[in-house]
C-alpha cells in the first residue's frame, strides 16, 4: 500500500467508529438528494461534451425559479360557503389520494426488487463485454491503434459516440483542431491520440446507458451522470497524485462503479406503471369504485426511490461486476471494487480501492455541497472514513473534476 495516499491525521479507534456511523447517514441522505427534484446539478461543474443534457436540453430544469407558478386569485364573500364545502370534499380526496400513492409506490418497489433479482444485467442495463475486453488491453504497453480500433468496431454504440465527440466543433476547437467530417472510428482514433482513448472508452461506453429522455427522471439523471463523470476523474487524480504507473485504471473504477446506479433511474417509470395498474386492478376486483377511478388521478411519484437507490445501488454494481470477464491482469480492478461496495475499511484496502472510496467520498461531497444538501457538521467525520484531510480536497477540487482535460496532439 502506498501511504502517501492516505491524510497523515490518524484517528482513534473510537473516531473511526463514529466516523463509520455518519458515513451510513451520509450515504442515506445522498440517496435522497439524487432523487430529489428539488436540487439541481451546478452546470458549471459540467462537461457537456461528454454528457447528453444538451439533447434534451428541453426537457431539463435549470434554474430554481422555473417552478415558480402563481395561481392565485381573490375570492368573493359570497363565494366563501361554497369554497368551505369544496375544501372539506377535497380534504376526503387529498387523503384518498395520498393513501393510494402509498399502495402504488409500495407495489412499485416490489416490482423494481423482483425485476433486479430475476432479471440478468445484460438486459436490465444494456451492458456489454467490451468492458471487460477493453480492461484486458487497454492498461498495458501493448496498447496500440488496432486494438482500440476493433473494440469501436465490435461496439456498435462505442463507435458511435466516437465519432460523435471528433465530430464536434467545440470538441475540434477543445483538441486545437479543425473540424472536419470523420466517419470511420480508426480516423477518429488516430485523431484522438492512444492516450485520450484510453481515458475516454469506458466514458463513451457507458455514455448510452442511461435513459435521458424520460420526463420522470429528467432532474435525476443529470446528476447521476455527472457523479459518475466526477468519481471516475476524482478516483484517477487520486491514483495520479501518489505517482501509479497507470492513473487511467482510475477512469474504469469510477465509471464501473456508478453505472448500476443508472438501472434505477431506467426503469423507475416501466415499473411504476405497471405497479398502478396491478393496484388497479385489484381494486377493481374487489369493487372499490371510488378508489379505482381516484387511481386516474396519480402521477409518477419517486418518494419511496431513495429506498431502493440505497439496497440496490451495490447489489446492481455487483452484478456488473460478476459480469466483466477479468484477467490475471485486471483482477486489482475486481478487488477494488468488491472492497469499495463492501465497505472494507480504508486501511484493509489496496491502492485502488482507497483511490476508488476517496474518490466517492469527495464526490458526494463536492456535489451534494454546491446544492447547499450537505450537512457541513459530518464532513469531518465522512473525510475521516476515507482518511481524507483539507489538503487532498483542495487538491482534487483545484484541478476541475467535473470536466475532464485532454493530451492535445500534434
Amino acid at each position: 500500500m502506498v501511504e502517501s495516499i492516505f491524510s497523515e491525521k490518524r484517528y482513534t479507534k473510537e473516531a473511526q467508529a463514529a466516523a463509520s456511523e455518519i458515513s451510513q447517514q451520509v450515504q442515506q441522505r445522498h440517496a435522497r438528494w439524487m432523487v430529489s427534484q428539488q436540487y439541481l446539478v451546478n452546470q458549471d461543474d459540467v462537461d457537456h461534451l461528454l454528457s447528453r443534457e444538451t439533447e434534451f436540453c428541453e426537457t431539463i430544469i435549470l434554474y430554481e425559479e422555473e417552478r415558480v407558478t402563481n395561481n392565485q386569485r381573490l375570492l368573493l364573500s359570497c363565494e366563501t360557503d361554497k369554497v368551505l364545502e369544496r375544501r372539506a370534499e377535497s380534504v376526503v380526496r387529498q387523503e384518498r389520494y395520498k393513501r393510494l400513492v402509498e399502495l402504488v409506490q409500495h407495489a412499485a418497489s416490489k416490482v423494481m426488487e423482483t425485476r433486479f433479482q430475476q432479471t440478468d444485467i445484460t438486459r436490465l442495463l444494456s451492458v456489454h463485454e467490451g468492458f471487460g475486453d477493453f480492461a484486458s488491453f487497454a492498461y498495458s504497453p501493448t496498447l496500440n491503434f488496432q486494438k482500440l480500433g476493433s473494440l469501436a468496431i465490435l461496439y456498435h454504440s462505442l463507435g458511435v459516440n466516437l465519432l460523435d465527440l471528433v465530430n464536434e466543433p467545440k470538441f475540434c476547437r477543445q483538441m486545437g483542431k479543425a473540424p472536419r467530417k470523420i466517419s470511420d472510428p480508426k480516423t477518429a482514433i488516430g485523431f484522438l491520440g492512444i492516450d485520450n482513448c484510453r481515458m475516454l472508452y469506458p466514458i463513451l461506453m457507458a455514455k448510452p446507458l442511461l435513459k435521458w429522455a424520460d420526463k420522470n427522471t429528467k432532474l435525476m439523471a443529470p446528476k447521476m451522470w455527472q457523479h459518475s463523470i466526477m468519481l471516475a476523474n476524482a478516483t484517477r487524480m487520486r491514483l495520479s497524485d501518489v505517482n501509479y504507473r497507470e492513473p487511467d485504471e482510475g477512469i474504469f473504477l469510477g465509471i464501473v462503479r456508478s453505472i448500476g446506479q443508472f438501472t434505477i433511474c431506467n426503469h423507475f417509470t416501466n415499473c411504476f406503471d405497471i405497479a398502478l395498474e396491478r393496484v388497479m386492478m385489484e381494486l377493481r376486483e374487489q369493487e372499490r369504485r371510488e378508489d379505482y377511478f381516484a387511481c386516474a388521478e396519480i402521477t409518477h411519484s419517486m418518494e419511496f426511490l431513495p429506498e431502493v437507490l440505497a439496497k440496490w445501488e451495490k447489489k446492481l454494481t455487483q452484478k456488473i461486476i460478476d459480469y466483466i470477464e477479468w484477467t490475471p491482469r485486471t483482477l486489482h480492478l475486481k478487488n477494488a471494487l468488491e472492497e469499495d461496495i463492501n465497505d472494507v475499511p480504508i486501511y484493509e484496502r489496496g491502492l485502488h480501492g482507497a483511490a476508488l472510496g476517496q474518490g466517492r467520498v469527495f464526490t458526494i461531497y463536492d456535489m451534494m455541497s454546491k446544492s447547499k444538501a450537505f450537512s457541513h457538521d459530518h464532513a469531518p467525520y465522512w473525510f475521516a472514513n476515507m482518511q481524507m484531510d483539507g489538503r487532498i480536497l483542495k487538491s482534487i477540487s483545484s484541478r476541475n473534476p467535473g470536466k475532464f482535460t485532454l493530451s492535445i496532439i500534434g
